[in-house]
């Protein structure tokens, strides 16, 4: 299992002798969403849905597969289970209580991944967000979800290889390990918006922490070359801004190519001063943008504030 990659032999056995077997028919119900909390899984084979019904009544289905831990959310952060998980096939796995939860979150390196999997699985259970950009065209904003790496490279959204050149700086496309890096994140010291339409991403905007100084962030946006000129970016640092503010990101940075014109405008904007670091590259830092200065609504900013909030405080 990827949650314990790399623990060694020794520290896995106090917690394999607090688990027990478990073998599941096809259609049966293992957790339901609202009752307490009392015990967790690890899938060893077979799979299961999961189901979350939101307040707002949006119904949001997943999928686990051999190697998922699930019912950690609920012990985690002593709360009522968020969601329904019921067998798609047969399955075996292990089951332990909230003592063995306890052993394992104490397993060194164990609870960072912890933590990184329920900030994951929050994300896909959030509603996205309504959006309008400037020319009234309507959107949905939501945090990056695992998996948006392939629905935007084989989607129907394309991205130019001058609108990648631009991001990446460089001619040659990204390998999918900086893909899945890009689109499995932490939404801690790397946090990602993404603006769909439809189901199809359309434009992201990330910060991710300086490991120096966890007051600064380096910030950069793709946006796909049919969605350009329509607001998308300066939308997206307002919305990055938000988030930043509630993570402790008190100044963003900046590096890209001295050609990126609408990246620079939006920095501009924003006080940017810009500094020669390499051939055709510029950089640049600016104070996070604070929201009375940002163009939202008030219950758009307060809709983004709570859902960025839900995901950094993911084990409150």
């Amino acid at each position: 299992m990827d949650l314990f990659e790399g623990v060694p032999t020794e520290d896995l056995v106090p917690l394999a002798a607090c688990l027990q077997p478990l073998r599941a028919a096809a259609g049966q119900t293992l957790m339901q969403q609202g009752e307490h909390a009392v015990s967790f899984l690890l899938i060893s084979s077979g799979t299961a849905n999961i189901q979350h019904v939101g307040h707002d009544g949006a119904i949001a289905v997943g999928r686990a597969a051999p190697g998922t831990l699930i019912g950690e959310i609920a012990l985690l952060r002593n709360s009522p289970r968020i969601a329904t998980v019921t067998t798609a096939e047969p399955l075996t796995g292990w089951i332990g209580d909230s003592d063995a939860f306890t052993r394992m979150v104490h397993i060194p390196g164990v609870m960072p991944r912890l933590l990184r999997t329920v900030r994951q699985r929050l994300a896909a259970f959030i509603t996205p967000i309504p959006i309008q950009v400037r020319d009234g065209t309507h959107l949905m904003l939501r945090p990056v979800l695992p998996g948006d790496d392939q629905r935007t490279m084989h989607g129907h959204i394309q991205f130019s290889s001058e609108t990648l050149y631009r991001r990446f700086m460089t001619a040659r496309a990204p390998t999918p390990a900086l893909l899945q890096y890009l689109a499995e994140v932490d939404y801690v010291d790397h946090f990602v918006w993404v603006v769909t339409d439809g189901e199809d991403p359309v434009a992201d905007a990330r910060f991710v922490r300086d490991e120096n100084d966890p007051t600064v962030a380096e910030i950069a946006f793709t946006v796909a070359d049919a969605y350009q000129g329509r607001g998308i970016g300066t939308f997206l640092i307002s919305a990055l801004s938000i988030a930043a503010r509630v993570d402790g990101v008190e100044r963003f940075s900046a590096r890209m190519l001295s050609d990126n014109g609408p990246m620079r405008a939006i920095m501009d904007h924003y006080g940017a001063v810009w500094k020669r670091d390499d051939i055709g590259v510029i950089t640049t830092v600016i104070d996070v943008p604070r929201r009375r200065h940002l163009p939202f609504r008030r219950d758009t900013a307060d809709e983004i504030k709570r859902v960025a909030r839900q995901l950094i405080e993911a084990s409150g």
